[in-house]
């Protein structure tokens, strides 16, 4: 680990912190993967430091996890530019209140999560008024291009959960670790295969396919009802089959459930990614985004799916693929750099077509076996375990820096 004590560099004095109070780490996260980094982060840092106060912006795990939220990040999920614009002055508005908590109640640490948009004008805010900051997840970090060169000398450290980005973001005035992908430590079941069956009703002699919708509102417009038409297609051609529905905590059951009545299939909703029952998907259809590493994690062959409005479609083809570079769409993929999993997107994402993957992955033995040796591949990428107690070390270090000062 680096030495995090107070960067050299910093060019305003620090802000006068609150005499006689607890120690404050503020946590700034938005969306569904940021808010699942964000309360690991949380319930790390009280373990290891119980005396701490810890605001911040996230949902509702952070709040389980102990963090005083001052704003509720989880209704900020868009597909694209277009989508986002709807939310823009609630967020604008967000960003200003925020900015006033900051500066008048100072916190010992800022910790920023991924959601960059939001995120890089608090830590421009937070080098000028000299608050000590950390920045986990840094955004576009999954790319082997650099991102944000800013970066490098906006924060004090950054904690990166891919070692390419540590080269890429390294010699600015920033400390950059690479601590791994948390996802490593976190997917993986408390239960045995069988004591999951008899747990979740399942039957060990049928099939059993996982189908995740995503986390956001427009994906369950746009991704949710594709699913649908895959596992009635499924059912037809395979006959007795079980599936498996995770449930983000950001999206409304009720709608899942009216969804799936239409469907005429049943299903077992789990809420959120439960790996307990995950652990026994022999194949998944995976909307793009974190989940696709869970199930990487758990081993589960997969192919991931996306669709999104014609707008945000064009959006990603010129940004992310002819502009960006950037071939692969799935985590797994862009991790591996090559196809380890299907990605069907936008019109190519038919029913028909998901079906048919998902069947081919569990009728092709060899295909299955090529998978998953693809899949342990790239789980080996993200690091051994541990990635969210090392970043919580590198918070208490600054902290610690902070609090001698």
């Amino acid at each position: 680990m680096p030495d995090t004590g107070a960067p050299a560099g910093r060019e305003a004095a620090p802000a006068a912190r609150g005499e006689g109070g607890p120690a404050t780490v503020f946590l700034s996260a938005g969306e569904a993967s940021g808010d699942w980094t964000g309360a690991m982060l949380a319930r790390t840092l009280g373990e290891l430091r119980p005396d701490l106060r810890l605001r911040g912006i996230g949902g509702r795990r952070m709040a389980e996890a102990g963090v005083e939220l001052t704003s509720d990040s989880s209704s900020w999920g868009a597909i694209g530019v277009f989508e986002a614009l709807s939310k823009l002055p609630r967020v604008l508005g967000i960003l200003r209140a925020t900015r006033h908590c900051l500066g008048a109640e100072p916190p010992h640490v800022l910790v920023l999560i991924d959601c960059g948009a939001f995120n890089i004008p608090l830590a421009r805010f937070a080098r000028s008024r000299g608050i000590p900051t950390l920045y986990y997840f840094p955004p576009g970090s999954w790319s082997r291009r650099l991102r944000g060169p800013e970066l490098r000398d906006l924060v004090d450290v950054i904690a990166t959960p891919f070692p390419w980005s540590r080269d890429l973001l390294s010699g600015g005035r920033a400390a950059v670790e690479w601590v791994g992908h948390p996802v490593v430590e976190a997917s993986r079941p408390r239960i045995t295969p069988e004591k999951a069956f008899t747990k979740y009703g399942l039957d060990p002699g049928r099939r059993v396919i996982a189908l995740a919708p995503g986390s956001r509102d427009q994906e369950l417009g746009y991704v949710f009802p594709v699913l649908l038409q895959v596992a009635a297609l499924i059912s037809e051609r395979l006959g007795d089959v079980q599936f498996l529905a995770p449930v983000a905590p950001t999206l409304d059951p009720a709608r899942v459930r009216a969804g799936l009545e239409r469907a005429g299939v049943t299903f077992t909703l789990l809420q959120g990614m439960d790996y307990d029952a995950l652990q026994l998907a022999q194949a998944a259809a995976v909307c793009s985004g974190t989940a696709t590493l869970e199930f990487t994690c758990l081993g589960v062959p997969m192919v991931v799916v996306y669709r999104a409005s014609r707008l945000t479609t064009l959006q990603y083809r010129l940004i992310r693929g002819v502009i960006g570079g950037q071939r692969w769409a799935a985590m797994p993929n862009i991790i591996a750099g090559r196809g380890i999993v299907r990605e069907l997107l936008g019109s190519a994402a038919t029913p028909q077509a998901v079906a048919a993957e998902v069947i081919d992955l569990l009728s092709d033995p060899a295909r299955r076996a090529q998978v998953k040796e693809g899949l342990a591949e790239v789980k080996t990428a993200l690091g051994e375990p541990g990635a969210t107690r090392r970043t919580a070390e590198l918070v208490l270090g600054l902290l610690v820096s902070e609090e001698g000062a």
